[in-house]
């Protein structure tokens, strides 16, 4: 039967000349203001979905558009989480976020209108984006992975 991992644990199986070290929260959201793709996970229909998209950071909160009437749109995401990391593949470092929490819709218009304001990339979906979704993280988990010194 599969356990889940103890947080403190969980990233602690670096090889023996790597070393992997907890990023801060702040670190972490520093860190996640430098990408603009990342990987929301969600349940649907009782199995776990993981689909690419673009998205802003705006003071602790990570947004992102979607279709009206597309999966994300239409799922349940109260228990949401989003991965975003950086790999480079010649230095054998990079590292990786990972935020858990609700993601609900925006209809704050004064929020909206900052929203659409933002100078973003285009989500690389095709079809309209028109529905942005505010993920608010209760836990905000980060590693960093490189070489021991």
């Amino acid at each position: 039967m599969p356990t889940t991992p103890n947080q403190d644990t969980y990233w602690e199986s670096a090889g023996a000349s790597r070393a992997s070290h907890v990023i801060p929260t702040s670190e972490c959201w520093a860190l996640a203001t430098t990408q603009s793709a990342g990987r929301l996970g969600f349940f649907r229909e009782g199995l776990l979905d993981i689909f690419p998209v673009n998205y802003l950071v705006i003071d602790e909160h990570l947004y992102f558009r979607t279709s009206v009437d597309g999966t994300i749109a239409t799922s349940h995401l109260e228990h949401a989480a989003f991965q975003i990391d950086h790999v480079d593949k010649e230095a054998r470092s990079g590292w990786t976020i990972l935020l858990n929490g609700p993601a609900t819709r925006v209809e704050d218009p004064t929020l909206l209108t900052t929203l659409w304001g933002k100078a973003v990339d285009e989500p690389w979906a095709p079809g309209q984006r028109d529905l942005f979704f505010d993920l608010a993280p209760t836990l905000v988990r980060g590693r960093r992975i490189g070489a021991a010194h």
